[in-house]
């Protein structure tokens, strides 16, 4: 009889999910999968526009649910009601657009293709990558020279030619078996940590009040955002888009000059080898920043500043570390610093969920469990069995590329760590810009050191910077805020689940070959991305790997040293955050002192914590609430600005647009 009665349940839980999740919802959702994969790394790399693949706010996706909302809930349902759009219907194409706008550009797509084509393309007799490299790479990896397929694309396809799909279609394909059960990996973990994490520790996801504010009212007689009709709204909205709209007219004369509109205010210097004080005012940082706990917001500006002086006394001292790796910090001290409390951070918060994580565990290993999966995106025994799967996996797929077993479980494990610390920012400080203290490949040569690895690991890991680095953007934090707007009602989140899987696979899929007719079509030379296709970031894993091998070293005490002295500087900090109610600064900000996002965003942050504070004593909660509509509006204006500018650029500006959003 219970078998009969969880079949039926089960069976209702389906047919409400199929109810919710309609055929035009996952149309929509695939519609901006595709707008997104192509429009994205269009602009990006042959229009120098901005760059929406590069952060965490997924501009592209916002403007495309809300275009969504526009037609069928304004326009459409003037003359049928049942037209409108309802809150999951304008929840599913959101979400989606999110999964595969991380994956476009600076979250897969540039540095994976960039890093692919470098081997055989940019060797010289004077990197010696030939020598070093070559014997250990693996021919179904890599693409070769072979029919002009790294040549034409740098260079363009002469005309008549075909593109030599054939020769990158193994690699693709290849790759792709790693790429995908990663992807998948990342959403396991999502559905064993939603709970902990939406309802259990009730973490704000400050970027995601805006579409859950659109969600509100969507129910009602008008189907309109009840916010949308607030004065306040308008007002903020107004601020940012009315001056991009003047930078706007000012791209077609000089006669009207620009707007600081990023805030180009000289930076602020202490003194002599202290790291400068920049000032940038960004009005979505200030709309997302308002809905940040004022701890957060008070321990990100605080410790940055710390940060300023422990590198400018190192500095002043003359003290140093040798060596310094991209895609760090600025010195290598607070790199290995930030690192050890980056990882404490991260395993206070697993050790925290223990009890949950072990529920989870029980029940997918079928022992009794009081926990109900049925408002997951999977199955707790399919995300569980899943995630070890794939680990599994993923180091038999390492270790065929030629990396030994105990590295790839190593930087694999580096590699997850690292996905969940920088979802747990978003959720918790809603930063669209950040990212760890370092990558897991810089991590793992220093910990073990170079002189302990094969060549074949190496250069294996080198590799690997394209596909699993985390540099900019990637798709877990997106699958975990996904799982927060999963709160707008019951029974619907299994499509949910495979709907963003599906969108982020389909998405890079997309974004890869679409990148690589774009090569072809118009040669990487020309491409307005410096970094990637400019042979910078491109060259980035081989130097730097082949630095290492050419001064071995065993595991580096120095960095290491900061590395614990982190962990334990976190500990304390999160002790005193535990023990003592009314602890007004945050942890978090601590391990993000002075790296390159922060830098960007700090004093946006600064001025939100003196408003909000300035709110919260004058006026309260009430205050707050009254003022949530106007910081609503600072973001919105930003997201529509700046699509009308990609817009102004496409028409008017070609190849030569104008970036107005994304940190480079």
């Amino acid at each position: 009889m219970a078998s009969v009665q969880q079949s039926v349940s089960a069976s209702a839980v389906r047919a409400t999910a199929t109810r919710i999740i309609t055929p035009r919802s996952i149309l929509l959702g695939l519609t901006s999968v595709v707008l997104i994969s192509l429009i994205v790394p269009y602009f990006q790399y042959t229009m120098a526009s901005s760059q929406l693949g590069a952060d965490h706010l997924h501009i592209g996706a916002l403007f495309l649910a809300f275009a969504y909302l526009v037609v069928f809930n304004v326009v459409l349902a003037r003359w049928k009601k049942d037209w409108a759009l309802t809150p999951h219907e304008f929840v599913i194409p959101l979400v989606m657009g999110m999964a595969a706008s991380g994956l476009t550009t600076n979250g897969m797509g540039a540095p994976f293709i960039s890093t692919l084509m470098a081997p055989y393309l940019l060797a010289t007799p004077e990197n010696q990558w030939a020598e070093y490299f070559y014997p250990y790479l693996q021919p179904w990896a890599n693409v070769t020279n072979q029919g002009n397929a790294l040549t034409w694309l740098v260079d363009g396809i002469p005309p008549g030619a075909s593109i030599p799909w054939s020769v990158w279609g193994i690699p693709l394909f290849w790759w792709l078996t790693f790429i995908v059960p990663v992807i998948f990996m990342g959403l396991c973990l999502v559905v064993i940590l939603r709970r902990q994490w939406v309802e259990h520790e009730k973490l704000v996801f400050p970027m995601m009040q805006i579409p859950l504010a659109f969600t509100r009212g969507m129910e009602s007689p008008s189907r309109i955002p009840a916010f949308l009709s607030e004065k306040r709204f308008w007002i903020g909205f107004s601020i940012p888009f009315c001056v991009m709209m003047y930078n706007i007219v000012g791209f077609f004369t000089p006669v009207v000059p620009q707007f600081p509109y990023f805030g180009s205010a000289p930076p602020i210097v202490f003194g002599e080898g202290f790291p400068p004080l920049e000032i940038n005012f960004r009005p979505a940082i200030l709309g997302i920043s308002y809905f940040v706990n004022l701890d957060v917001l008070a321990g990100f500006w605080v410790f940055y500043m710390i940060g300023i002086i422990q590198v400018g006394i190192a500095h002043r001292i003359g003290y140093d570390i040798p060596g310094r790796d991209n895609y760090t910090s600025i010195h290598p001290m607070l790199d290995w610093q930030n690192m050890g409390a980056f990882i404490l951070f991260v395993g206070w918060g697993l050790w925290r969920a223990r009890f949950h994580i072990r529920a989870v565990c029980s029940q997918a290993f079928g022992r009794r469990s009081d926990l109900d999966d049925s408002d997951e995106m999977l199955p707790y025994r399919v995300a569980v069995f899943g995630f070890i799967g794939g680990f599994v996996y993923g180091v038999v797929w390492l270790n065929q590329l030629g990396m030994s077993v105990p590295i790839a479980v190593f930087l694999l494990a580096g590699v997850f760590i690292i996905y969940i610390g920088v979802s747990r920012i978003i959720a918790e400080a809603g930063l669209p810009y950040v990212r760890s203290p370092m990558i897991a490949q810089v991590l793992v040569f220093y910990s073990v050191g170079s002189a302990n690895l094969s060549m074949s690991t190496m250069t294996a890991m080198a590799q690997t910077y394209g596909p699993v680095s985390e540099i900019k953007s990637t798709f877990m934090p997106a699958f975990m805020q996904a799982a927060k707007l999963s709160e707008i009602g019951a029974r619907w989140q299994r499509g949910l689940g495979w709907s963003l899987l599906s969108a982020a696979v389909i998405g890079v899929v997309i974004s890869l070959v679409w990148t690589i007719y774009l090569g072809f079509d118009l040669g990487t030379r020309q491409f307005t991305n410096g970094w990637w296709f400019g042979r910078i970031g491109s060259t980035i894993p081989y130097n730097e790997t082949l630095t290492k091998i050419r001064d071995p070293f065993g595991p580096d005490t120095s960095r290491l040293m900061f590395f614990l002295v982190g962990g334990a500087l976190m500990f304390l900090l999160m002790t005193l955050r535990a023990r003592l109610p009314g602890w007004p600064l945050h942890p978090l900000g601590f391990f993000l002192s002075y790296s390159w996002p922060a830098r960007a965003i700090v004093s946006s942050m600064f001025v939100c914590w003196v408003i909000k504070s300035i709110m919260m004593w004058v006026g309260g909660i009430e205050l707050y609430r009254k003022g949530q509509p106007f910081f609503l509006g600072l973001i919105f204006g930003v997201v529509t600005g700046v699509v009308i500018s990609m817009f102004v650029d496409y028409v008017w500006f070609p190849h030569a647009g104008h970036h107005i959003y994304g940190i480079d």
